[in-house]
C-alpha cells in the first residue's frame, strides 16, 4: 500500500471530524459570512457538512482503493478550495470583527495571536486541500484504484 494513501486515508477522518465539529449550528456558523446572501450561506453550510461526512467516510474506503472514494474526495476538495478563496477574505474580515467585539469575550492581548492562528490555519487547511487534490490525480495513485479485471483477479 502506498504510505501516501494510508496517511491521506487517515487523516481524511481526523478532518471530517473536526469539520464537523467546528461547523456547530447555523447561527453560529452564519456569524463568519455576515454580508453574504442568506440562501448562499446555507448552501455552505449544507456543503460543509457533507464535506466533513465524506471525509470521514471515504477515508477507509480510500485505503481500499475504491476509485469512487478517490473521486469523491477530489472533487469535494476541490469545491472546498475554490469556495475558500472566494469567500476566505470576507470570513477572515467577519472573524476579525466577531473577536474585536464583545461577544468574543477576548481579553485584549489574546485577540492579535487568535486572529494570527486563524490565518495561518487557514493557509494550512488550503494546502493541506490542495496537496489531497494533486495527490489523488496523479497518475500513479490514479492507477492504484484501477477496478481489477476479472482475469487479473484470479
Amino acid at each position: 500500500m502506498a504510505r501516501g494513501i494510508k496517511i491521506y486515508g487517515i487523516t481524511l477522518i481526523f478532518f471530517g471530524v473536526y469539520n464537523l465539529l467546528g461547523v456547530g449550528d447555523f447561527k453560529s456558523f452564519s456569524i463568519m459570512f455576515k454580508g453574504i446572501n442568506h440562501f448562499f450561506v446555507m448552501g455552505i453550510y449544507l456543503f460543509t457538512v457533507f464535506y466533513g461526512i465524506s471525509q470521514i467516510y471515504c477515508g477507509p474506503k480510500l485505503l481500499r482503493r475504491e476509485e469512487w472514494s478517490r473521486k469523491l474526495i477530489v472533487g469535494v476538495t476541490s469545491i472546498s478550495v475554490i469556495l475558500g478563496l472566494l469567500l476566505n477574505r470576507i470570513v477572515i474580515r467577519n472573524f476579525r470583527e466577531f473577536i474585536l467585539s464583545a461577544k468574543a469575550d477576548l481579553s485584549p492581548e489574546l485577540i492579535d495571536p487568535v486572529f494570527k492562528y486563524a490565518v495561518v490555519f487557514t493557509a494550512i487547511v488550503t494546502l493541506y486541500e490542495l496537496s489531497i487534490i494533486y495527490y489523488f490525480t496523479r497518475t500513479d495513485i490514479k492507477a492504484q484504484f484501477k477496478p481489477k479485471t476479472t482475469q487479473e483477479a484470479r
